[in-house]
């Protein structure tokens, strides 16, 4: 349905904008540790784009009252690199707001939004952080193990700094680590967030042994192939896990 139009000629109203500055102190500007890692190609980029049509009047950089940049940091630093002034307005954002205006504009990923709730020392991402480092899984794979949930709602509570780790660091480290002794036989299945939840599952299963797993896919290693699905996963580990045995267990 089309909007009803405006009936009366209503003149555009010319609103308040911010001041702006420029400055060759580069020194100045301090970078805040809550924003997104530096990327030296998204640097490169921005500097293409100044040297091919300068917009810097359009998108300064923006700081607060002690020149922490709140937005724009590949933005400095690409002007300084080419030596011209960093156009730059005061701003009202604070760290907490760092987050929240990015992450609506989804221009942070899952790492970004991790780094940003650690140097604010924020626990639970802290925790994550280091199950990140040590086991090298996808962040939204580490997310769904330590906080236990697999909901729509779970991503979005990330950004938004409600993560919380629910379960025992310990149980998950234990299952990590057998998911891990995977890796000799297929270096991409093992990381596959299907296949890890998936296992998860299977690991529950009275009749299933982790370590006589291991060992017939040691056997019948051809088997072991990366799947689409939590049903295609159970139905290939069932396949392996029965295979040679007089007594055959349902996974599926």
């Amino acid at each position: 349905m089309n909007p009803t139009p405006l009936t009366k000629n209503v003149k555009d109203k010319q609103v308040k904008t911010p001041q702006q500055y420029e400055s060759y102190d580069y020194n100045k500007f301090v970078f805040v540790g809550a924003n997104r890692e530096l990327s030296e190609h998204h640097v490169n980029e921005v500097m293409k784009e100044i040297t091919n049509k300068n917009l810097g009047d359009e998108n300064p950089v923006k700081v607060d009252k002690t020149f922490n940049i709140m937005e724009g940091q590949h933005t400095a630093i690409a002007y300084e690199r080419l030596e011209m002034p960093i156009r730059y307005i005061f701003s009202k954002m604070t760290i907490d707001d760092i987050g929240r205006f990015n992450m609506a504009r989804k221009t942070w990923q899952l790492k970004d939004v991790l780094n940003h709730y650690c140097v604010r020392g924020f626990e639970d991402y802290t925790i994550l952080y280091g199950f990140y480092k040590k086991y090298h899984y996808p962040i939204s794979t580490l997310i769904i193990l330590l906080s236990g949930e697999h909901t729509k709602k779970l991503y979005k509570e990330f950004k938004f700094g409600h993560f919380k780790v629910n379960q025992s660091i310990a149980e998950v480290q234990d299952i990590l680590n057998k998911i891990a002794e995977y890796k000799q036989f297929n270096k991409s299945i093992f990381r596959h967030k299907t296949f890890v939840l998936t296992y998860i599952d299977i690991l529950t299963h009275p009749e299933f042994d982790h370590d006589v797993m291991v060992h017939k896919v040691s056997v019948v290693p051809d088997r072991f192939k990366e799947q689409k699905t939590q049903k295609n996963y159970i139905l290939m580990l069932e396949d392996i896990y029965n295979y040679r045995n007089k007594k055959q267990i349902r996974l599926y």
